[in-house]
C-alpha cells in the first residue's frame, strides 16, 4: 500500500468511519492528475488527485451534482476538496461491446442533448483535460463560438507555440467565413463536452456512462463534430442519432470541419505542435473548396 496515498485519504477522513483500504493501484497519469482504483473492506472506489493547485476537483464535483438528472453521466461523489475526489467506481466491459453498442449511445446521448437554455456558455468555468474553458454565457451562438473558443485559444497558440504567418493568415481567412456563414441554432443545448473513447463505457451490468464532463451550452452538432473528430463511434451512432434528434442539413458540409479546428487547437495547446498540422490540413480544405483569399 503507497503510504502517501494512504495518508491523504485517512488525514481527510474521506471514508466513512472503520472503513479500511485493502487495496489500491495506480490508473492513469493524465495532465495535472493522478488516478486510483480504490478497494475498501466495503466497496471500490475511483480516486483522482490533483497534482495542481487549482479548483479542478471543485468543478469536477460541480459538474457531476449538474448531471445527475441524466443516468448517463449520474455518479456518485463521495468525497472532494481541493486536492482530490473520491468517486463512484464503475467496473467495465472491454472496447469491442461498447463499439457494437454504438447506436445505443446515438440514442442516450440525443436523450442527453434534450436539456435546453436560452443562451450559450456555462454558469461556471470548466475544464477539457488541465485546460481552462472560459464559459461567459452569451445570447449568440455563433459569438460564443468565434470568442470564447476561436479567438481565445488562437491568441493562446499564437503566444505559446510557433506558428508561421501564412498558416495565421490562412487561420484568419477561415475564421472570416465562419463568421460570415455561422448560423446560430434555435436554441442552446447542454453537451458533455469531452466524447472520446476513453470517456464512454458499458458496466458490467449493461448501464450506458460517459465519464469527465467538460460542460456547456453549445449548438448540439459540436458535441457530433468532437465525437468525429476522435473516431469515438461510427455511421451507427449518427444514424441512431439522427432518428431521435435530427441532424441539420449543413452538418456534413460545414459544421463538421469548423467544429473541429477548437479541439485541436485544445490538444495542441495540451499534447503539442502535432495538432497544429491538423488544423491546417481543415484549413487548406476549407480555402480550396470555398476559395478563400489570404
Amino acid at each position: 500500500m503507497n503510504n502517501i496515498l494512504k495518508n491523504l485519504i485517512y488525514d481527510r477522513n474521506a471514508l466513512p468511519t472503520r472503513e479500511t483500504i485493502i487495496n489500491s493501484s495506480l490508473i492513469s497519469r493524465n495532465y495535472n492528475f493522478e488516478s486510483y482504483f480504490l478497494q475498501t473492506s466495503k466497496r471500490k472506489y475511483f480516486l483522482k488527485i490533483n497534482k495542481k493547485k487549482d479548483d479542478q476537483c471543485l468543478v469536477i464535483n460541480r459538474m457531476y451534482n449538474d448531471t445527475q438528472f441524466s443516468s448517463l453521466t449520474k455518479r456518485e461523489i463521495y468525497y472532494y476538496d481541493q486536492k482530490i475526489i473520491l468517486m463512484e467506481y464503475f467496473e467495465a466491459e472491454k472496447l469491442e461491446k461498447q463499439i457494437s453498442n454504438q447506436h445505443i449511445f446515438g440514442e442516450e446521448i440525443a436523450k442527453f442533448h434534450t436539456k435546453r437554455k436560452s443562451q450559450f456558455g456555462f454558469q461556471y468555468d470548466t475544464y477539457i483535460g488541465s485546460l481552462l474553458q472560459e464559459n461567459k454565457m452569451s445570447k449568440s451562438w455563433k459569438e460564443f463560438f468565434l470568442h470564447q473558443r476561436f479567438d481565445y485559444l488562437f491568441c493562446k497558440i499564437k503566444k505559446d507555440m510557433s506558428i508561421y504567418p501564412e498558416l495565421i493568415d490562412k487561420i484568419l481567412a477561415v475564421r472570416g467565413y465562419i463568421e460570415r456563414n455561422l448560423d446560430d441554432p434555435s436554441e442552446s443545448t447542454l453537451i458533455h463536452g469531452d466524447i472520446w473513447s476513453g470517456n464512454t463505457l458499458i458496466k458490467t451490468d449493461g448501464l450506458i456512462k460517459i465519464i469527465d464532463p467538460a460542460l456547456f451550452y453549445a449548438d448540439n452538432e459540436y458535441e457530433l463534430a468532437y465525437i468525429y473528430l476522435n473516431g469515438t463511434f461510427g455511421r451507427g451512432f449518427y444514424d441512431s442519432y439522427n432518428h431521435t434528434h435530427q441532424i441539420c442539413d449543413d452538418f456534413w458540409q460545414f459544421k463538421l470541419y469548423i467544429y473541429q479546428i477548437i479541439p485541436l487547437m485544445q490538444y495542441a495547446l495540451l499534447d503539442g505542435p502535432i495538432y497544429i498540422k491538423e488544423i491546417e490540413k481543415i484549413c487548406n480544405f476549407l480555402i480550396k473548396r470555398e476559395n478563400l483569399k489570404y
